[in-house]
């Protein structure tokens, strides 16, 4: 009767033991689950990108319950100073060494050869210029600024601005003082005029032969109102007395050379001695710099080509 009674003892504690062990099992289970419920549960960025030389906080941006003991580092090889797409990885542990990889990319982007806005946030050329675009145009330091690289809404723009005209007035009375007869012979055009006049210009002399002297739709500075042709819009201008004294005389009043001679490849056109851009007497005077005229893209540090 004894040994029976040990026996059922023995079987007793080992039912005890046996459910003790059970539930620490199922109470690690349904730990491990949890954390790796809250591991699972993190959102990380896809994709970081930075300016050449700027350093940045690379899990910052990950969103998960701060109070949970979990461990984040970047497994991948990574340079802030050199341009560049790094594939990287968030390796994310729990305190149960529960364990979880997420992919990304980080850009390290440069504006030396090409201007480049990250979302909707101004940033800044190579130059150190603030880029900012306001209702799809483009303003570099306040001027604004279509070229091939930019470009401007199809229904941006309804004529000369008024501050161009005025300046205008001012220019050709002093060429006219000078003996000199100065009008415009193109003024505004609207987008869907150059798409008539670039698309006749492609069906003459096909599209790389068009690209070198007429801006695509969209990218003409005739569209912003800032600009005009004078006199007689051939190269036949070129080396004119009037030509002459515009090319001396425009900066005092407002107005640049647009495309100078030599300047091809920095502006993507060919030499335009009848075409003029208002900037304001005060930018004008920089860029005319003593008769060695400074481009757009040379003083910005900007590009100009076609991105497609």
């Amino acid at each position: 009767m004894k040994r029976k009674r040990k026996k059922i003892k023995k079987q007793l504690w080992f039912f005890l033991i046996f459910f003790v062990f059970l539930l620490l099992g199922n109470f690690c289970l349904t730990r491990k689950k949890t954390l790796e419920k809250e591991v699972l549960n993190i959102i990380c960025p896809k994709e970081l990108t930075t300016e050449l030389g700027k350093a940045i906080d690379l899990i910052k941006n990950i969103e998960y319950d701060k109070n949970t003991k979990i461990d984040i580092h970047v497994e991948g090889d990574y340079d802030f100073n050199r341009v560049g797409e790094y594939s990287l990885y968030y390796v994310i542990k729990d305190e149960n060494g529960n364990e979880k990889k997420e992919p990304f990319l980080l850009k390290v982007i440069s504006y030396n050869d090409a201007d480049i806005t990250i979302g909707e946030k101004p940033y800044k050329t190579s130059k150190g210029f603030k880029i900012e675009e306001i209702d799809g145009v483009t303003y570099i330091d306040g001027t604004l600024i279509v070229n091939k690289t930019y470009s401007l809404p199809s229904t941006y723009g309804n004529g000369l601005t008024e501050e161009t005209k005025t300046a205008f007035q001012k220019l050709r009375a002093a060429a006219l003082l000078d003996g000199f007869d100065i009008y415009i012979a193109s003024g505004f055009r609207s987008y869907d005029r150059q798409v008539t006049l670039y698309n006749n210009y492609v069906q003459r002399d096909g599209i790389e032969g068009a690209d070198t002297y007429s801006a695509r739709p969209g990218h003409s500075e005739h569209q912003s109102g800032l600009t005009f042709d004078v006199n007689e819009v051939s190269d036949k201008f070129h080396n004119t007395p009037e030509a002459n004294w515009l090319e001396n005389n425009c900066y005092k009043y407002g107005f640049i050379l647009r495309f100078p001679n030599g300047k091809e490849k920095v502006t993507g056109f060919k030499y335009e001695s009848w075409h003029f851009r208002y900037v304001g007497e005060e930018l004008a005077k920089k860029l005319f710099n003593n008769g060695d005229w400074i481009t757009l893209e040379e003083y910005f540090g900007i590009s100009s080509v076609y991105q497609n």
